[in-house]
């Protein structure tokens, strides 16, 4: 391993540490907002941190650092050859779901109907995730870190979730 891939491990770990840490703090302002039930604030940060530190970071981590990542959790080394398009697609779906977050944050702030659909459409997407890591993990033997903690970090983090969900019903 050259220096340049050390680096590259590094700052995947570092932007899943961004991703992990921002979440909670995420997750913290979310509930501390949660004080009117007709007030859209809460669910309105709960998306937003949904849009950053989740699929933001996903979306760094995936169109800057793919083969890296792509190492990190336990998937060969594409050497020289072009990263899957696959990778990229789901790189680029990180990123739009993050700016349309964002944006929706912004300029809607009172649109709660948008918030709990998009928050309900990333918790699905990131269960789906989950199920395939521990897929990985199980069936096909890859016990990086990344695919045995999936599981247990997307049942928390839907199960925080819910609560705050079920309150804007």
């Amino acid at each position: 391993m050259d220096g340049s891939d050390s680096i590259k491990r590094g700052l995947v770990r570092l932007v899943e540490a961004v991703r992990i840490v921002g979440t909670g703090v995420g997750f913290y302002f979310a509930y501390a907002a949660w004080t009117e039930p007709s007030s859209p604030d809460s669910i309105r940060i709960l998306a937003l941190t949904l849009a950053i530190p989740m699929c933001g970071s996903c979306a760094v981590e995936g169109l800057l650092l793919g083969r890296a990542t792509a190492r990190e959790k336990g998937y060969g080394s594409t050497g020289d050859a072009a990263i899957d398009p696959y990778q990229i697609q789901n790189a680029l779906w990180f990123f739009a779901v993050s700016v349309c977050g964002v944006i929706w944050g912004l300029w809607f702030p009172a649109a709660i109907q948008a918030f709990l659909l998009y928050v309900v459409m990333v918790f699905a997407f990131f269960l789906l995730s989950a199920v395939n890591h521990a897929v990985q993990a199980v069936r096909h033997g890859n016990r990086t870190w990344q695919n045995l903690d999936r599981p247990f970090l997307a049942a928390a983090m839907i199960g925080g979730g819910l609560p705050l969900i079920v309150s804007y019903l």
